[in-house]
This record gives structure tokens, sequence and C-alpha cells, in this order.
């Protein structure tokens, strides 16, 4: 081949070696587009991938899929087959143990035993009349709970129900509660996690081992660490917002000439307006909270179910009394039956225990349409970005420099946590970036369960950063602040865990 020759050919691998990055570069800013501007996260990304595998059957590289089909000998049907092949792949398995999760979840609260659960564990706190420290033990507490509720927006209006106004009474600031409500469901390691079952998933390991072998030994020092960076943070904050309040007090009475006792009443109509809104508006976790007033309080267990029989079945596999390892989905139906038989002898009544399994099913519609959604979306969007060559090209670059691996790392971290505090989702941007870590990892040298634990984590605790997160808008509402107010108490502790989380993973997770 004549020197021209190859000259020409090297330089029309480059433009279309920068064209496919382009596009993918495109795909991916489309997507971070659209669900800032509140389009449905699940249909952003499903799109967008669509569009990149049509656009990658018009390149010819559909050679590259990473999936089996019968070849139609059309590249745009085959790309269709393809997607109907990761439909089906995300809806059996992982899909549908997470969907039953979700049903049972809907199920506890329907009888009130999530409520039950947050009534107790709230009370002891009371105890400690005001005090700092009733910041890192309510941050710990409040992350125990999210175990029980596992939304955010549900944990926080019932913690506004419950724990706030408790803790308000104690002494402690309207904000400095907020910011304890609003961070109390961030990275506690559970195998019963959307998210965390994924990434078990993705790296072909036991979800329990997953979690306790590896994630927890990341998560847990750095959500004890927060606790106490938001105790300091919290007492800082509210230092800062006396001394502001003593001079905005002082220029009024240099101004007016108000005395002291008209200074003081106005302080205390100021603060007994705050305790007011201290109560939830959402009629159904009130009418939650009134019927776990009448239940017994082994129901406060119940929620937990599923979690105590994984742990317990993961235990007697390794002591070598069972010879298997209980998964998601079997441990929570014989939850879900425990459950019915718990509430029909209580109500005497097994066709009323037995109608409320209803709520069962309406929470996997839900599962279906939410997270399972996202699992589909993001195997579609990865699909098409493989497909074009990006990953390829990431993976060779990343091959034997642990650098430009940690770059990549950092990048996507990044991008996580970027996503989470614009959209205030936990779930879109993790989803939308997961799939394609252990591909991209392995090749670099890092191992997939750093990358899968720094990218979840932060979407996690990012998201508590954002004034258009939901728990922040809820909490807001209630103690009658600016989001940007509650916002700027979570920032700090939400940030140090974040950066705590990645460098913990790196630390402590070795296989």
């Amino acid at each position: 081949m004549p020197l021209w020759h190859v000259k020409h050919f090297k330089e029309r691998v480059r433009m279309i070696t920068f064209l496919v990055i382009v596009i993918a570069l495109a795909g991916i800013a489309a997507v971070g587009y659209l669900v800032i501007k509140k389009v449905h996260p699940a249909a952003s990304i499903f799109t967008v991938g669509i569009v990149l595998m049509m656009i990658a059957a018009a390149m010819g590289k559909i050679d590259n899929a990473t999936r089996e089909i019968e070849a139609t000998g059309n590249a745009f049907y085959d790309e269709l087959q393809i997607v109907e092949s990761i439909f089906a792949n995300r809806f059996t398995g992982i899909g549908m143990a997470i969907m039953v999760l979700f049903g049972f979840v809907s199920y506890m609260r329907y009888i009130g035993a999530d409520a039950k659960a947050v009534v107790i564990l709230s009370k002891p706190l009371r105890a400690l009349h005001g005090s700092y420290w009733l910041i890192p033990v309510g941050f710990i507490l409040g992350n125990i709970l999210s175990l029980v509720v596992p939304s955010a927006a549900s944990l926080s209006l019932l913690l506004i129900a419950t724990l706030l106004p408790a803790l308000v009474a104690s002494g402690l600031t309207p904000l400095t509660v907020g910011a304890i409500v609003v961070t109390s469901s961030t990275i506690v390691p559970t195998p019963l996690e959307a998210g965390l079952i994924q990434g078990a998933d993705l790296v072909g390991m036991p979800v329990t081992q997953y979690v306790f072998g590896h994630v927890a030994l990341a998560t847990i020092p750095t959500l004890l660490i927060t606790a106490f960076i938001h105790m300091w943070w919290q007492r800082r904050c509210d230092l800062v917002d006396a001394r502001k309040r003593a001079d905005v007090a002082a220029g009024i009475v240099a101004a007016t000439g108000a005395t002291g006792a008209e200074m003081k009443a106005a302080k205390k109509g100021e603060k007994s307006t705050s305790g007011a809104s201290n109560s939830a508006s959402e009629a159904t976790i009130q009418d939650a909270l009134k019927r776990a007033a009448n239940l017994p309080w082994f129901y406060a267990l119940l929620p937990l179910l599923p979690l105590l029989l994984i742990i317990i079945s993961a235990a007697l596999k390794r002591l070598g009394v069972i010879p298997f390892e209980a998964g998601i989905l079997p441990v929570t139906v014989v939850s879900l039956f425990i459950a019915m038989i718990v509430e029909a002898i209580r109500l005497r009544s097994l066709n009323k225990a037995i109608d409320a399994g209803k709520n069962f099913f309406t929470g996997m519609g839900e599962a279906a349409g939410g997270v399972v959604a996202l699992l589909v979306a993001a195997a579609i969007l990865v699909e098409g970005i493989t497909q074009l060559g990006v990953i390829k090209m990431l993976t060779d670059a990343t091959e034997g420099s642990s650098g430009a691996a940690a770059l990549i790392i950092l990048i996507f971290v990044v991008s996580v946590a970027l996503l989470s505090t614009l959209t205030g989702s936990g779930t879109a941007p993790y989803f939308a970036f997961s799939e394609v870590v252990p591909h991209l990892a392995e090749s670099g040298g890092v191992l997939p369960i750093r990358m899968l634990n720094s990218m979840w984590a932060t979407s996690n605790l990012m998201r508590q950063v954002s004034p258009v997160c939901a728990a922040v808008l809820i909490v807001s509402g209630a103690i009658k602040v600016n989001p940007i107010e509650l916002v700027k108490r979570t920032a700090v502790p939400m940030i140090a865990a974040t950066v705590l989380n990645v460098i913990f993973s790196f630390l402590f997770i070795h296989a």
C-alpha cells in the first residue's frame, strides 16, 4: 500500500473515532439534559439508548453487540431483537427480585408496620434532651431506619411526624433536625437495596457476600465518621445563625428603639411559629401513624424479616448446615406470608389479610415502572455506547495504565455526583453508568466492586445536596425554610461522606 494511502487510512480512522466519541458524549449529555428538565429518567435513558443503537446499525457496528441473536440481515431489525433480549433478561432474575421486594415494602406500608418501627426506634432519642450528641445518634438511627423504609421521601415524612417535633422540643434547632431527617437515607449496606442487588449481579457474586464482604467495609466507617462531621457542622451553623440573629436584633434596636421585652416577645413568637410547622401534612402518613399506635410492638420486626432471613441463610450455609444461600425473591415471599398470617391473627380475618395482598402487587408494579425500568433503560444505553466502540476505546486507553484508570473512575464519580445534585435522584445517575463498569474496570486494573461502590454511594449521598431532592423539599416545607437553607446544612457532611467513601473503597475493598 502506498504511503499516502496509509496516511489517508489513519486519518480516516481518527475521524471515525472522533465522530463516535462525539456521538456517545452527545448521547450522555442528552440524558443529563432530559433528566435535569424533569423528563422521566427511564424514558430519557431508554430513548437515547435506542437512538444510539440505531446509529450503530447505520454505521455497520452491530457486530459489536454484546448479545447473541439470530441475525435477519436487517441491522435495524436486529437491534430491536437485541432490545427484546435486554427486556427479557432484566425483567427476570434481578428485576423480578426487586419487584417482589418492592411489593413487600408496599404491604408493610399498608399494614403500618414500617411506621411502627419508626415510632419505636425514635423514642430513645428523646432522653438526650437537646444535647448535640443527638445529631450523630439521630443520623445513625435514621440510616438504620432506612432498612425498614427504603424510600427517602417516605422516611422523611415519617420522621417529620415522629422524630422532628420531639427533637425540636428538646432544644435542637429546626434546621439541625431537618438536616438529620434529610440525610437519614444514605448508604447503609443492605442486601435489600436495589443498587446493591444490581451491583452483585454485575460482578456475579452472592448479594450477601457483595454487601457484607465488600461494600460494608467502606460504607460503615464512612457513616460513623460522617455522623461526627454532621455534629460539628450543625453546631457551627447554629452558632453562625445565632450571631446573625443577634446582629440583626441589635440593628433593629438601634434603628427602631425597640425594647428588650419587645425583642423577646418577637423571638418567642418566631419560635412558636416554627414549632407549629413541625407536623407532616401527608394524610396517608398520619393515617399510618395512627394505625401504628394500635399495633403490637413486634410489628416493628416484620419489615426486617427478609433481611434477617437472608443473613440467617448465609450464616447457615457457611456453617455447613444447609447447602444453599437463600435469594431475595424466596425469602421475600416467605416474609410476606408470615406477615399475612400475623395480620390475619390480629384482625381475626383471613380474608382481610389476603385482600390486603393487592398492595403487594401494586408495589411490584411501582418497581417495574421505576427501578426495573431504569435497569432496562440503562442496559440499552450501554448497549448503544458499546456497539459504537466507545467502551473498547476506553478499555484500550486504560490497559496497563493505573493513572488513566484512576482518572476515568474520577470522571465517572464526578459525573454521578453532578447528576445526583442537579436532579435530586440517587437512582437514575447510578443506573445510567453502572452497567459499563465491569468491562471498563477490569481492563484498567481496577476492581469493579470498588468502582461500583464509589458510584452507588456517591449517587445516594449527593442527592441530599440537591435543592430539588424530594426529601429536601418535604422537610424544608415542614419547617418553613427555603430548600437552599437546608441544603447548606447537608452539603458539608454529604460531600465529606462522598470523598471518604471513595477513599475507603480503595483502602478496604480488596477482592
